[in-house]
């Protein structure tokens, strides 16, 4: 399904003590009248944006916090454009030395992916993120890391979640390898199991650790 066209009407950006806003033109309702699933709203946080309507482009900088559903992304900038069919791109930078940081949760499975990577791209039509250069990925269940995978590049489909890695100068590993860590599934089902029980008691989930 196509997503909606993003117009000037439907991006609002306003001061907020220093801070911009935006929302972007993705349906804020759950479902569409013939019941099929709509695109969450996205919400953008940033000290300064700058909206070009003839290109529909958008520049976001500092302490940049993007958040659609139950993703939500860091960085020093953000640069959006949509093409003519109304999908958005976008590409997340920081300054040197840091990474821009990416959370997707998924409560049903007590499940959290974080991502770190210099740059971040997203592409709107076929959902997905990019982190490119000293890239990882790392998928906690319960506040544990389960499933690791690092390289120059790390790419995650959200409709399939799945997710790749490629090799290169960019990545951490020796000879810019490509290293993954993936824990058996009857480990991850005990996890959630535990996990459930845990939720079930009253306990507190334990949290994931703030990575950099």
């Amino acid at each position: 399904m196509k997503k909606p066209l993003l117009t000037a009407a439907l991006l609002l950006s306003m001061s907020l003590g220093g801070t911009a806003f935006a929302q972007t033109g993705f349906l804020d309702s759950a479902t569409s009248g013939d019941g099929a699933q709509e695109d969450p709203a996205t919400q953008i946080l940033s000290d300064t944006l700058t909206y070009n309507d003839t290109s529909k482009t958008s520049r976001f900088t500092g302490n940049v916090i993007m958040t659609r559903g139950p993703l939500t992304m860091t960085a020093d900038q953000l640069d959006l454009k949509e093409d003519d069919e109304g999908f958005q791109y976008g590409t997340a930078t920081v300054a040197a030395g840091k990474r821009v940081y990416i959370r997707q949760e998924n409560p049903a499975k007590f499940e959290v992916l974080v991502g770190l990577g210099e740059r971040a791209e997203y592409d709107g039509r076929h959902e997905t993120f990019d982190l490119i250069d000293r890239a990882l990925l790392v998928r906690f269940i319960c506040g544990r890391p389960f499933d690791t995978i690092s390289g120059e590049r790390v790419r995650y489909d959200q409709k399939s979640d799945t997710y790749r890695a490629f090799g290169g100068p960019g990545s951490e590993n020796p000879q810019g390898r490509v290293r993954s860590i993936a824990q058996p599934r009857s480990k991850i089902d005990a996890a959630i199991e535990a996990c459930s029980k845990l939720q079930a008691s009253g306990a507190s989930i334990p949290e994931v650790p703030r990575m950099q």
